[in-house]
């Protein structure tokens, strides 16, 4: 009915995606665990994302403690599940209101920038929600 090589390929390839899954996988459990370790160091922390899927994205993870001030900022990218989460120093010190706007600092790449914004955006929606709610920046 199928001869060897056609199943021989057909195997390769449905092993070649089961491995690319359990890679994946590995990777969203790095990243999951460093925005936990991420999260616990200030008030606020969110995600953002720049890239389409055509190119590499870049993935950020923002944190800001009280006064809107970025207190951590990591970034992942790469086209491989071997990449791993690296600091964003140049921004951490920096006012919320600032993350995003005009040109990045340097060092800071212009889509590493762009996932900040992103990032930042979710904060200061939030931020502004609770504001309105009445419940102030120390929201857990």
């Amino acid at each position: 009915m199928f001869d060897r090589p056609s199943v021989a390929i057909v195997l390769f390839l449905v092993a070649a995606w089961l491995l690319q899954i359990w890679m994946s996988a590995q990777q969203m459990r790095r990243f999951h665990a460093t925005s936990q370790r991420l999260r616990r160091m200030g008030t606020h922390m969110a995600v953002g994302v720049a890239g389409n899927m055509y190119r590499t994205k870049t993935y950020v993870a923002l944190v800001i403690g009280t006064g809107r001030q970025v207190v951590a900022a990591e970034r992942i990218s790469g086209l491989t599940v071997f990449a791993n989460s690296k600091p964003v120093p140049e921004v951490v010190g920096m006012i919320l209101d600032e993350v995003g706007r005009n040109d990045p600092p340097r060092g800071v790449s212009p889509k590493t920038w762009a996932a900040l914004d992103h990032a930042a955006g979710f904060i200061r929606k939030k931020l502004l929600k609770g504001e309105a709610d009445g419940a102030g920046e120390e929201v857990p």
